[in-house]
């Protein structure tokens, strides 16, 4: 996250559903929706053989998202014959889309940063439903190459950014003369200019512009050993290739939970564990009830999500050639989220 994932500096919704279909890897890798399978308004059961009326699958800015998204259209419509558009639109954006029913499903929520949401839509409307847990249990956080820690063990800790010297450190030409703050995507939910201010750190919130930019900062910062901090987060498939330490902040307590929620502008805490999960528009079910039963067993751990987002990010594959390369591999899996 993602979650993220700057997972945005704005808590509010976004008031447009963006309608244009595409499917999603990184940030510069996308391709077109298929609809390959053809689409009736007849539901059938779970099950190979099923037919059902086509659906819309979110896929958020992140590879994780791409990932999810990619493996249920390769099943949906090889193996329930249920044509499936990949559509990509900020994580703020999907809710109201599930609300209206524009958007059937998303396969990737981080909830720490959606706890408005949930209530809006699913506590209260209930016009979008909880399908379960997708599998990993995530978290985002600040992090440092972690060779910066033989010169500067005092960056272990949000404590040791204090010190205008030390921050300066990360200094570049956007943040000035305070230390720069590098995050991902703009759209993803974020408390880390919020934590910056209110912990009164010399820090400067900068904006790479997408995933695959801060990838790319990361692995030049230690390819270079030059001082790099970032939002980043686990799972994530580069974290087993290069070394990076997460920074300890403040510890979460209720009170940076409700300002979360309340979206007040006084977050300072580290960001909480997030056990990520699927949700879907309340009409999937009677639309669709074997793919709504489909996405509702479908699960990938940390591993496997990580072994196919680093086919795409690392060895340039598609999101759609490298969903069906693993499906293909893995038809016991697979055949668990049709039984």
């Amino acid at each position: 996250m993602k979650r993220r994932n700057a997972r945005t500096a704005s808590w509010l919704l976004a008031g447009v559903l963006v309608a244009v279909a595409a499917g999603c890897g990184s940030d510069a890798k996308t391709s077109s929706a298929s609809t390959a399978a053809p689409a009736d308004s007849t539901a059938g059961s779970t099950g190979a053989g099923a037919t059902g009326a086509g659906i819309t699958l979110a896929v958020n800015p992140w590879t994780g998202s791409a990932v999810n998204a990619n493996v249920a259209k390769v099943v949906l419509e090889s193996k329930l014959n249920t044509a499936v558009t990949l559509t990509d639109i900020d994580e703020n954006a999907t809710w109201p889309g599930m609300d209206a029913g524009d958007i059937d499903a998303v396969l990737e929520v981080w909830p720490s940063g959606h706890a408005a949401d949930v209530s809006t839509y699913i506590d209260e409307k209930k016009s979008v439903v909880d399908l379960g847990l997708l599998g990993p249990d995530a978290k985002i956080g600040w992090y440092i190459p972690t060779f910066m820690l033989a010169d500067h063990p005092e960056l272990a800790t949000w404590e040791g950014f204090k010190d205008p010297a030390t921050a300066k450190l990360f200094a570049t030409a956007e943040s000035g003369d305070d230390g720069q703050f590098l995050m991902g995507d703009p759209s993803y939910v974020s408390y880390d200019d919020q934590i910056i201010a209110n912990l009164k750190l010399p820090l400067k919130y900068v904006v790479a512009g997408s995933e695959a930019a801060l990838i790319t900062a990361i692995k030049a910062a230690i390819a270079d050993k030059t001082p790099l901090l970032m939002q980043f987060w686990q799972p994530h498939w580069l974290q087993s290739q290069v070394e990076l330490t997460e920074v300890k902040l403040p510890d979460v307590t209720d009170a940076c939970l409700a300002s979360a929620a309340a979206a007040d502008g006084k977050y300072a805490c580290d960001y909480p564990v997030d056990h990520l999960f699927k949700a879907a528009s309340a009409k999937l079910e009677s639309k669709n009830p074997a793919a709504f039963g489909f996405l509702s067993k479908m699960q990938l751990t940390t591993d496997q999500q990580n072994e196919i987002a680093a086919t795409i990010d690392g060895d340039g594959m598609t999101p759609a050639d490298a969903a069906k390369a693993w499906v293909e591999a893995n038809p016991d899996i697979v055949a668990t989220w049709l039984s």
